[in-house]
């Protein structure tokens, strides 16, 4: 057998183990943060959907030349912190829980094998929703209630939330 397939396969039963993640979590409408922040020379770096692969981020949301942001998938996700200062933290505006999984930032370092990966696992929690019972009309022997169904999401948005209503019919 060839040493270099030895080797090969050392490496591989080594990389082979449990991985965790560092756990965010987020409600539905509201802003979450996850953390990038690197050191040494300002370089490119990048956001994607999923874990990173060994060239580049995977279903890229974000990217930055290590001043400016250079593409945006989607105005809900943002780098609100300083770049220039290596400051790499994804915002993601009105979350949802379809944005629930798993997030990479890879940032670009020279030489093979080198970039910095930092990946997070996000966790969305549904809306919390209240019920506004209110009473529309009264007739005997037959009570109308209409329930307003509001979701936290909706405050965030000013009201816009959905409607849902209620029938309550009691006979004699």
């Amino acid at each position: 057998m060839h040493p270099w397939v030895a080797i090969l396969g050392l490496l591989l039963l080594l990389t082979d183990g449990v991985t965790s993640y560092s756990q965010v979590t987020g409600r539905t409408g509201e802003s979450v943060r996850l953390p990038c922040l690197y050191t040494g020379e300002i370089t490119t770096a990048c956001w994607g959907r999923g874990e990173c692969s060994w060239w580049s981020c995977r279903e890229d949301i974000i990217q930055t030349d290590g001043y400016k942001v250079t593409f945006q998938k989607d105005r809900r996700y943002q780098l609100r912190g300083y770049i220039g200062e290596r400051n790499l933290t994804l915002t993601i505006k009105n979350a949802d829980p379809s944005d629930s999984g798993l997030y990479c930032c890879r940032i670009e370092k020279k030489g093979w094998f080198n970039d910095i990966i930092i990946t997070q696992e996000l966790s969305i929690r549904g809306e919390f929703v209240f019920l506004l019972p209110l009473i529309t009309s009264c007739r005997f022997p037959e009570i109308r209630v209409s329930c307003l169904v509001l979701t936290s999401s909706s405050f965030n948005r000013e009201i816009g939330g959905s409607y849902k209503f209620c029938f309550l019919i009691t006979l004699q």
